[in-house]
């Protein structure tokens, strides 16, 4: 059997680095790891192709090769996805998707592809080739149980070009065990983490060792910490293998806020090799996090565990988010306030959403507030009633952004968090040729042709003179700001002003409450 598994196109995402990426070198952030993860599920007679729209577009004849695609992306892909889908079909080619859009929306999904796949895979794709075999696909098949990751094999790593992507991901764990109310990964996954063994992780590193690939792994766990116990069991042997093969990745992950509060765990890591950390900061407001249930985000102050981390050896990306119920006009000058005061060059704040099969859906829903389904990103008109005016919101959204991702205050930010931390403590160094031909990119698009050349100047000017042995940093903040700046001006800040002008002219109706409630999504995954 021929599987073609693709990869849907994203749009401009503050993640995506699409404006960085030509001075990389580099055409995409991250190869599919679910796809590329179910390839490795497939029987060894099948044979399998993998095309990502975010490094090329599909070749001719590629869709009439397949005796059945493979989808999967998550909701703000649904439009390329969709594209696919159709493409295939009108072929008379079966199509199967699952993923993070599946699995949160299969109703909505259905009427696009043949098959929906509803949470995890591992234990679905012999029954679905099976199917497949047979001629008898299912509409929808739905994981009854969440794996056991230890026996997951390695992801087809063989499948991608490496030299595409600027990072690669690989998975240690899934689930998480908070209760955020806003977090779908809760329903995917649950509240239990799973994890796999160290000798498992270190066999999927091979993979993506032997793919020739050198610089940054993304471990991509939404909260790496989440079984802190068998994150320090795994840790030394990590360490031991990057130390074995001479540190040829630089790995980052994502954790939560109470990770600042275990030095051990903090020592662990870095001694691993792990050099940056995202964390979901979300607001300084702990009246906001005890509504959203964000409880872990109490522990220490937002302001200590920060510039603990970065002190420790960890850059620090964080997330934060506007419109929660207690926020008023003040809160979001508060959170304006604090971004632009804090040592966290790469702060993505959005709005609120509520996305589907959440907490958070589901209780707006309830109260009559819900105004529809997220289209998967935060940064237009929010898809309920907030309590704060959506006006006022949407206009201290914009005063933010302009404000926080203007030049000038992306390289403060960038500036405080080498300061405070000095002397990289990070044993990985990418290999000099693509470091000098990144270096020579920079200085002529950024230190040339900017409209921000001046700033771009002045922060590399104070960084070798207050931490010269952190310039590699400062030009690779300095390459992150050409997306963020100008993402943010050219892309953003456009929308926000249409979203505006909207909510100015436009009243929008909620949704009935039984529009959300009684659909029957996620039943069997919720915990």
């Amino acid at each position: 059997m021929k599987v073609l598994c693709v990869y849907p196109a994203f749009p401009k995402t503050y993640w995506g680095q699409e404006y960085s990426l030509p001075l990389l070198g580099r055409k995409s952030l991250l190869p599919p790891l679910g796809l590329i993860t179910v390839a490795g599920l497939l029987p060894p007679d099948c044979e399998v192709r993998l095309v990502d729209l975010n490094v090329r577009p599909m070749g001719p004849g590629e869709l009439d090769w397949a005796d059945v695609v493979f989808l999967s992306g998550m909701l703000i892909q649904r439009e390329s996805l969709h594209q696919v889908a159709r493409a295939a079909r009108r072929r008379g080619k079966p199509v199967v998707a699952g993923g993070a859009y599946a699995s949160t929306s299969p109703d909505v999904l259905a009427s696009h592809v043949d098959c929906v796949v509803v949470g995890e895979a591992e234990e679905l794709i012999a029954p679905l080739v099976e199917h497949l075999r047979r001629g008898t696909l299912p509409a929808r098949m739905e994981a009854a149980d969440r794996p056991d990751v230890s026996k997951v094999p390695t992801p087809r790593y063989d499948l991608i070009d490496a030299s595409a992507y600027q990072s690669i991901g690989v998975q240690w764990s899934r689930g998480c065990p908070f209760n955020c109310e806003f977090c779908d990964i809760i329903e995917i996954f649950g509240r239990k983490p799973r994890t796999k063994s160290a000798a498992q992780l270190c066999r999927e590193l091979d993979a993506i060792y032997k793919t020739g690939h050198r610089g940054a792994v993304f471990v991509v766990d939404d909260n790496f910490i989440g079984n802190k116990v068998e994150a320090r069991r795994m840790l030394p042997e990590l360490g031991k293998w990057m130390r074995a093969h001479k540190d040829p990745f630089g790995l980052y992950t994502e954790a939560s806020v109470n990770l600042a509060a275990d030095d051990g765990l903090i020592g662990a890591m870095v001694d691993a090799g792990f050099n940056a950390v995202f964390l979901g900061i979300e607001t300084p407001s702990e009246e906001a996090l005890r509504e959203t249930q964000k409880l872990q985000n109490t522990v220490m102050s937002p302001e200590a565990a920060v510039d603990k981390l970065i002190s420790r050896g960890l850059d620090v990306m964080a997330g934060f988010i506007l419109g929660f119920d207690v926020d008023d006009k003040k809160a979001i000058d508060r959170l304006h306030d604090w971004i632009a005061r804090s040592p966290i060059p790469l702060a993505m704040a959005g709005i609120l959403t509520a996305l589907p099969s959440t907490q958070l859906e589901r209780r707006l829903a309830a109260e009559g507030r819900l105004l529809g389904e997220s289209e998967g990103d935060s940064f237009g008109r929010p898809n309920f009633v907030t309590m704060i005016d959506e006006v006022e919101l949407l206009e201290g959204y914009y005063r933010l952004l302009e404000s926080v991702y203007s030049a000038q205050s992306f390289f403060d930010r960038s500036l405080q968090s080498i300061e405070l931390r000095p002397k990289d403590q990070s044993r990985f160094r990418r290999e000099w040729t693509h470091s000098i031909a990144c270096l020579a990119r920079s200085l002529f698009h950024q230190g040339l042709l900017s409209r921000y050349r001046g700033e771009y100047w002045r922060f590399l000017y104070r960084t070798l003179a207050r931490a010269p042995r952190r310039i590699g940093r400062a030009i690779a903040l300095a390459i992150n700001a050409e997306h963020m700046i100008r993402y943010t001006a050219e892309d953003l800040l456009p929308r926000l002003r249409r979203a505006i002008a909207d909510a100015k002219t436009r009243k929008r109706q909620p949704l009935p409450p039984t529009a959300i409630q009684g659909a029957p999504r996620l039943v069997a995954l919720r915990v």
